[in-house]
This record gives C-alpha cells, structure tokens and sequence, in this order.
C-alpha cells in the first residue's frame, strides 16, 4: 500500500509538471491596453499566427515593390498610373487589416483581409484581360506573385480567424450575450474601414489624367475622401460612445456616397464610348465593379448599425471601450530582459 501511495504522489507531481503555465503573469503577457482597447502582443501570437503574419508581410512587400517600380515609370497622364495607385491604397489597406486583425483578434478584418486579396486579384485579371497592349514583365510578375502567395494566405487567414477567441475571453468573460455584442461591434468597425477603401478607390477611380486634374475630380478628391473619412469616425465614435445623436447623424450622411455614385454610374453609361477611349476601358469596368460592392457594404453597414443600436446600454462599453491605461500594461514587443549591466552600472530599458 505504501509502495502504491508513494507512486500515487510521484504521478502527480509528474502531472504538475507537465501541466503548462497558465499563471496570471503568463497571460498578463499575451495581452496589453491600449487607447483603443485590449489587444495581444507579439509575445502572445500563436504559431499559426505568425505563419500568417509572415506570409502576409511577404506578400505586401512584394505588391508594394512591384507597384512603386510602376509608379516611377510610368507617365503621370497614363491610365496605368491611375490604376497603380488604386493598387498601392488597397495593398495599404491589406496591410492593416493583417496586423490590426491579428493583434486585435478582429475575424472580420481578416475576411476583409482575404477579401482585399481577391479584389486586388480581380483588379489585375480586368487589367491583363482588357488592357492587352499595356501588358507587361512586370505586371505579369505581380499577377504571378498574388497566385503563388495569395492562396496560402488565404488558407492561414481562415484557420486564424476561425480560431481567435481568447481575446474576447479575456474582455467580456464567458457571457455569450456579451459575445455576441462584441461580435457585432468588431463586424461594423470592419465595414466602415471596409467602406472607406472601397469609398477611396472609387474617388481615384474617375480621376482619368492625374497630370490634368478637372473641377469635378479636384472636388471628389478633396472634398470625397474627407467627408468619407469623417462618416467613418463618426460611426466608429457613435459606436464607442453609444450615443443616439451621433446615430441619428451619422444615417442621413450614409446615402451621399451611394446617390453620387449613382450619378457617376449614370454619367458614364450615357457618355458609354466617350468613357472607355484612350485606353481607360479597364478603369471603367474597375469602378463598375468596385460601385457594385460598395452599395453592397453600405447596406451592410446600415444593417449592422441596427444591431449595434440594439445594444447600446447593455454594458458593452463600460467593459470593452472604456479600459483605463494605467502605464503598468505588458510591452507589445517581447523583451528578454529588464535589466543589462555595463562597468557596474546598470541600464534599464528597451536595451536592457
């Protein structure tokens, strides 16, 4: 019995051993506070994670290289060079959702994220198909580039998104009520980043000649994209504030964009031949398509809006948006070490 009881007591302490560290420490280092919420470090990425975050990195960099080439060699009156420019903002756009997606554990902007990826796809096949006699080394080198990293990408994109979850854990607990509202709250903050690339694509869109900019394409860039820009923080502020009047505001500015893009549409189907000469045909089917989504995620906003209003004073701000920085949060970046000592002197900081 005792030789029994004394294995007993051995196989658990083996068991503790081998049981992971779940210390408060140890998950007080996978997450930090921000001015705009909780969110994981470095130090806290899974494998997978990174693995996505590196194919990713890779991918934009490539994107943004062979785009910035274009841009240099290419004559500003050129089409081409309206179209490289719409290329570099969504690879920026990409970007962004990528690494906010991943530190924020947004699932939506990931989608977005893969989304991105496809319409920037879409983009270089209408370029290649339609712009035969603009083809070239490079252009084939992008497209090339897309379809080798692209679909990995895509992969890890879905196997992370689907398998995030210990952010929210960490702020809102295991309430599967207030799940659902950070669900929703992460869905229309993705839409409005969403609509606002889509919002500044098509504002570059009908610029045709940036060399010989018109009145109409000087007001839809400097009047366009900040007024865009503006819907978009009021809608994130009047989510975060949870503030109707900021909700009742914020609805009547969202069918601007849709009316004047109907408008265009209307302009350039009735100027049809006039609109697609010079080697502009592929720009125009661009922004045809580019118009089409973007109605479709303006509506989808509207709809998210209503669920998002639904929840306003169920306590989601309080727990999610109004997190206190007290300047005791773990670093983004992991650091090996606190301290380094020099001739008996000792250093603290980022190199310590």
């Amino acid at each position: 019995m005792a030789a029994s009881s004394r294995d007993i007591i051995v196989k658990e302490e083996e068991e503790q051993d081998d049981t992971p560290d779940f210390s408060e420490d140890s998950l007080r280092q996978k997450t930090t506070v921000t001015a705009i919420g909780k969110v994981k470090t470095f130090a806290g990425l899974e494998v997978v994670e990174w693995i996505f975050l590196t194919i990713s990195v890779v991918n934009v960099l490539i994107a943004i290289g062979l785009t910035i080439e274009r841009l240099v060699k290419l004559l500003k009156c050129s089409p081409d060079y309206t179209f490289a420019i719409i290329l570099f903002i969504n690879i920026i756009f990409c970007f962004f959702y990528a690494v906010h997606g991943i530190l924020r554990e947004r699932e939506f902007e990931l989608y977005a994220y893969i989304v991105g990826i496809v319409v920037l796809l879409s983009y270089i096949c209408i370029d290649l198909i339609v712009n035969k006699d603009g083809r070239s080394k490079l252009k084939w080198a992008r497209f090339g580039a897309i379809l080798v990293l692209g679909p990995p990408n895509i992969y890890f994109g879905f196997r992370v998104a689907l398998d995030f979850g210990f952010l929210a854990f960490k702020v809102v607990g295991a309430s599967e009520s207030l799940h659902r509202m950070y669900r929703y709250a992460g869905m229309f903050s993705c839409l409005l980043k969403f609509d606002l690339q889509l919002a500044v694509s098509l504002a570059i869109f009908v610029i045709y000649n940036v060399q010989d900019l018109g009145v109409g394409d000087k007001i839809t860039v400097g009047v366009g994209i900040p007024l865009q820009l503006a819907w978009s923080i009021l809608g994130w502020f009047a989510m975060r504030k949870e503030r109707m009047i900021l909700v009742q505001l914020f609805i009547p500015l969202s069918f601007v964009e849709p009316c004047y893009l109907i408008y265009k549409i209307y302009k350039v189907c009735s100027l049809w031949d006039k609109a697609i000469a010079h080697g502009q045909d592929f720009l125009v089917y661009s922004f045809l398509g580019a118009a089409s989504l973007a109605f479709i995620v303006r509506v989808l906003v509207l709809v998210t809006l209503n669920f998002v209003v639904n929840n306003f004073g169920k306590g989601l701000k309080e727990i999610v948006f109004n997190l206190p920085v007290t300047g005791d949060e773990s670093p983004m970046f992991p650091r090996k070490r606190k301290t380094a000592k020099c001739c008996g002197i000792v250093f603290c900081g980022p190199f310590g």
